[in-house]
């Protein structure tokens, strides 16, 4: 999970820096989580694409081009991202409410308001929110992480099968490929050449693991204790972490 912090203030970014890596280490975030800390509106919205970040932390008052003016410039390219303003008044809420902020952080940050913060957004709805790019001949199709099924390995292709769509095929090595899920805690490489999302998957039967669609997909036999455990381990605090 990516954040990114837009702050001119170097102390107040740290402090909130800190208190998110609180938040989500009490909450049990299964995977890492990658904070980006940038010192004005302009050094962001240069490096700026969709679907790198999750969510947004912005300050309100910057200089030369301010948080709101940054908010609408990240609007343009991505109506979806979650953003939370840091503002030192009040006063300004409802600006931030008219480029769909999800919230804000009246300075000096404490932790109270991040956690506030924090759990009306909801991380299941950050997960959601993740997806990555790739190339299909000479298109470059956005494929949210949670859409996707299994990836598996086709000569110099690598096929993505995902929920709604036909089969994805794009010309990359499988081991680069994979590199980009593997720190996402519900992929799991089942065997060479193929990665299963546990999120898609209903159970595991015969040596199989069935997924939603009703494929069955064959797990490495020499590994099948430890790949059932991880399963069962992953399904275990998913459920444990929704209650």
């Amino acid at each position: 999970m990516k954040i990114a912090i837009i702050d001119d203030m170097e102390s107040d970014s740290m402090i909130i820096a800190r208190y998110l890596r609180r938040y989500f280490q009490e909450n049990s975030c299964p995977e890492p989580v990658v904070i980006d800390r940038f010192e004005n509106g302009e050094q962001f919205v240069r490096s700026f694409e969709e679907g790198v970040y999750e969510l947004i932390l912005i300050d309100y008052f910057m200089k030369a081009m301010n948080g709101l003016e940054t908010a609408r410039c990240i609007r343009q390219s991505d109506p979806f991202v979650s953003i939370i303003f840091i503002t030192a008044s009040r006063d300004f809420a409802i600006d931030c409410y008219k480029v769909r902020a999800s919230d804000y952080i009246v300075k000096p940050p404490d932790y109270a308001q991040i956690r506030e913060a924090m759990s009306l957004i909801n991380l299941s709805r950050l997960r959601d929110g993740q997806c990555i790019r790739v190339s299909c001949g000479r298109e470059q199709m956005k494929i949210f992480l949670k859409d996707i099924i299994y990836c598996d390995a086709s000569g110099h292709y690598v096929q993505i099968h995902a929920k709604g769509c036909k089969i994805l095929r794009t010309r990359v090595s499988f081991s680069k490929f994979i590199q980009e899920l593997e720190p996402h805690p519900q992929f799991l490489l089942c065997y060479k050449g193929c990665l299963v999302n546990m999120d898609q998957m209903t159970g595991i039967e015969e040596m199989v693991f069935v997924t939603s669609e009703g494929e069955r997909i064959p797990i490495r036999q020499k590994e099948y204790k430890r790949l059932v455990k991880t399963y069962y381990d992953y399904i275990f605090t998913k459920v444990r972490n929704s209650r």
